[in-house]
């Protein structure tokens, strides 16, 4: 029964936040800008070296000097389920992710030596909700990762190849044409992307706990795509390390029940004691009214949220805490 609550609250959430027929159905839409490939490698280096070091698996993010034209925030999301992927299915050894170049133009690479796709599985890994066998390994998730690097990849007209082999690992091709590489950088004053850094780096960085893979993927493209940079984590040790980060102004939001042991509540109220101020916070919970009764006193510069979300509160939650 908890299975199927969580998975029904994973599609309502979908359908009112995401859903991925926007982008089958076009609703949402790129936007161009210079996007220089060592920029998003290194945003992705530092969102996932802390969950492969906690994992002894080595990650290795070659450097790239390629520049192209593409949507940032659906490229970086592509990439990172596709890095995410990777390390998810790899239980020791190596995730390497780089760049290629020839006449025909790019391809990203990310191969793994993870636990391998069997062959007559590979054509069905881009279908919603599909999830390969891994032998009795659990692994978070209801297989909507792929599905979306489908769509996404149509929308910004990329390819993306997938390789695999049984016990030896899988390899992921993104190949971007050459009319979208960018000859070379524009000067910064040129770049309407460089003119925005200023105020890009006054907003909040936002930091997304929870423990449902596909609640987790939905809550961070949206808030991406609503122009936040947000990183996010599945459990509260992989959320400690993220805070590692953690500056004033940044924002927590946490579903409450994360585990048996802790709630988000108890994880933002032990940040606020490891920090020494009062950070803000949103939590999140499908059954909102009890949380409230089990609050002995108010929570200052914190707001509760129901789940499924909704998106309005929740943009405005996030405007009303990075205000205050």
């Amino acid at each position: 029964a908890q299975q199927s609550e969580a998975i029904e609250s994973m599609t309502r959430l979908l359908n009112a936040l995401l859903d991925i027929s926007r982008l089958e159905s076009g609703a949402i839409q790129p936007v161009a800008a210079h996007v220089p490939l060592h920029e998003v490698f290194a945003k992705l280096r530092s969102e996932f070296e802390s969950v492969a070091r906690t994992r002894d698996i080595d990650l290795q993010v070659e450097d790239s000097p390629v520049v192209i034209s593409t949507d940032p925030t659906l490229f970086h999301q592509l990439l990172q389920n596709l890095l995410g992927n990777a390390l998810k299915y790899t239980d020791r050894g190596t995730v390497r992710m780089r760049c290629d170049t020839d006449d025909e133009g790019a391809t990203v690479i990310i191969e793994d030596t993870g636990i391998g796709i069997p062959e007559d599985k590979l054509e069905r890994i881009f279908d919603e909700y599909y999830q390969v066998d891994t032998h009795g390994t659990k692994r978070m998730g209801v297989g909507l990762g792929l599905a979306i690097v489908k769509e996404v990849a149509n929308l910004l007209d990329l390819q993306v190849r997938i390789t695999s082999k049984v016990g030896e690992g899988t390899q992921a091709c993104v190949s971007i044409p050459a009319r979208f590489l960018v000859a070379a950088p524009r000067a910064a004053a040129e770049d309407p992307a460089m003119q925005n850094d200023e105020e890009e780096r006054s907003r909040p960085r936002l930091f997304l706990v929870e423990d449902n893979d596909s609640v987790r993927l939905a809550t961070e493209l949206f808030l991406k795509l609503e122009g936040h940079e947000t990183v996010s984590a599945t459990s509260v040790p992989e959320a400690q390390t993220l805070f590692d980060g953690f500056r004033r102004g940044d924002v927590v939001i946490a579903d409450y029940h994360l585990d048996g042991k802790h709630t988000g509540l108890d994880m933002l109220l032990g940040l606020r004691e490891r920090l020494g101020y009062e950070v803000p916070g949103i939590v999140l919970s499908g059954d909102l009214p009890t949380v409230l009764r089990s609050l002995k006193t108010p929570v200052a510069k914190c707001r509760f949220l129901s789940k499924p979300v909704d998106t309005e509160a929740l943009l405005e939650a996030i405007a009303e805490l990075s205000a205050a």
